[in-house]
């Protein structure tokens, strides 16, 4: 189960650098992460996108965010508008971990969770998207995984682990039966066989010993 849930940790980081990577940091450079940003080209277009690369992998949604005076901003989002996850743009991350905010200074993409914020409790991946001149954060791609489902996946491999663990178990039980069985089958052959053998070596010494009353 650790080591599945490793496994999935790092699948999920690999897919936000994807993520991060897909969006043109020109476009994003034009985001202000405020309300202004509602229908304008660059905004409908990263948000398309991450609508569009949403369908190709199982998540609750996807969503950007930006530093904004020592407060996170979301920004586009694949979130429909009516989803109760949905965070119009400008809307301030009132929950961020340590993390969201260390994503800034590092530039290092990361996984996370579960942990719990003002939407609910999910597993994290953060990835940044770099200026190409500067190498500065100019926005943040996360995706989520809610808890339940994550742990719904790391409890197929516990569940597998436990099924091949009794397989093994009874496998060995069957085994030792079997042997017990054969020893005993053997046993009993080997005591026919010294019956066999034994009477006869026994009569034949009995006709063979001296006889007192008639001596030869």
């Amino acid at each position: 189960a650790a080591s599945r849930d490793a496994e999935l940790r790092e699948r999920l980081v690999e897919r936000a650098v994807k993520l991060a990577r897909a969006i043109d940091p020109e476009l994003a450079g034009q985001l202000t992460f405020t309300a202004a940003d509602r229908g304008t080209p660059a905004f409908e277009v990263i948000r398309e996108q991450l609508i569009a690369l949403g369908r190709t992998f199982p998540q609750r949604g996807i969503y950007s965010l930006a530093q904004r005076g020592g407060t996170l901003c979301f920004g586009p989002e694949s979130y429909p508008a009516d989803d109760p996850m949905a965070s119009p743009p400008g809307t301030a991350y009132e929950q961020p971990s340590a993390a969201n905010l260390q994503v800034f200074r590092d530039r290092r993409p990361f996984a996370e969770g579960p942990l719990q914020d003002e939407y609910g409790t999910f597993v994290s991946a953060l990835a940044p998207v770099l200026d190409p001149r500067s190498g500065k954060v100019i926005m943040v791609v996360g995706l989520d995984i809610v808890a339940g489902d994550w742990r719904t996946q790391v409890d197929v491999a516990r569940r597998e682990s436990l099924v091949a663990a009794l397989g093994v178990f009874l496998l060995l039980l069957a085994g030792g039966a079997a042997v017990r069985w054969r020893n005993r089958q053997r046993r009993a052959v080997d005591l026919k066989l010294k019956a066999w053998i034994v009477t006869p070596v026994a009569l034949a010494l009995h006709g063979a010993s001296p006889n007192p009353c008639n001596p030869r």
